[in-house]
């Protein structure tokens, strides 16, 4: 995994809920002078609602707008056969990696969790990022099975998103031998000394992102809680302020999110929200 800041990427939409690649282009250009990677389509960029054409438009965008920035492709999908699908597909797309959960559902077993690492690490020639979780999965990993995980060759390092500082720490501790990243901006303080940050943040203020790895002291800590604050990021739809943000300031065409219920049931896209016309410049 890369060392500094990843953007967790939003995706952006056209009016007819279509990935914006001018879009795409206007968002990596104005992230690329503080960010160190590039990670399209997992829960910022609501990748689990993502059709397959919007999920590999999005990823193939970002590929060929990141002029020399590393892309991790984000696979949020419930079992192991349809993330090894969407790793296969990124490759062939030109990621340099791939992000994924454990398989969706609560019943799932530790055991079952390190299979599911095991057998992607012989689908896919990308290196596996694991994304530790249990918002989208519905479960989580333990200690334990996580250091087991980041044993296996294939594995390049750990977005913790889990919740918990103190987790984290631990993790960094035990010396997984892969890069540890802290995904939740408001456990960027409590985290210790990882390697990187992968946040949704970065979108909309990736100077402040990258001035925080730098110099993670509690004297940050106002201006990130204001961040924070001003962008809703511990709302379940935190994309959305992002997405108003970036329109606002006419980085993306519209603020448009992907309805993930109708994307489900139908495979179509559905999205809400308007388009906001602004002649402002990108600050």
């Amino acid at each position: 995994m890369f060392p500094g800041v990843t953007v967790a990427l939003v995706t952006p939409l056209s009016d007819a809920g279509e990935v914006s690649e001018p879009a795409v282009a206007r968002l990596v250009a104005s992230v690329r002078p503080y960010v160190s990677a590039l990670l399209p389509a997992l829960s910022t960029g609501e990748g689990g609602a993502l059709t397959d054409e919007q999920w590999e438009v999005m990823v193939s965008a970002t590929v060929r707008h990141a002029d020399g920035l590393p892309v991790v492709a984000g696979a949020l999908r419930p079992t192991t056969d349809e993330v090894a699908a969407r790793a296969r597909a990124a490759e062939r797309l030109g990621a340099r990696a791939v992000a994924v959960t454990t398989p969706y559902g609560p019943g799932v077993t530790q055991e079952e969790m390190f299979r599911h690492y095991e057998r992607l690490a012989r689908a896919t020639r990308l290196p596996l990022v694991v994304y530790h979780e249990s918002a989208v999965s519905k479960n989580a990993l333990d200690l334990t099975t996580l250091l087991r995980i980041c044993a296996l060759p294939a594995v390049a390092g750990v977005k913790d998103s889990a919740g918990s500082g103190r987790f984290t720490r631990e993790l960094v501790a035990a010396r997984p031998g892969v890069p540890v990243l802290q995904g939740l901006e408001h456990l960027l303080l409590e985290s210790g000394p990882v390697d990187g940050f992968v946040l949704a943040l970065a979108n909309a203020e990736p100077a402040l992102c990258a001035a925080l790895f730098t110099d993670p002291s509690a004297d940050r800590a106002a201006e990130l809680t204001a961040a924070c604050a001003r962008f809703g990021l511990e709302r379940d739809d935190w994309y959305r302020a992002l997405k108003s943000e970036l329109c606002r300031r006419g980085v993306l065409e519209t603020d448009r999110t992907v309805d993930p219920g109708a994307a489900a049931d139908t495979g179509r896209t559905a999205t809400t929200g308007s388009t906001v016309e602004t002649g402002e410049t990108l600050s």
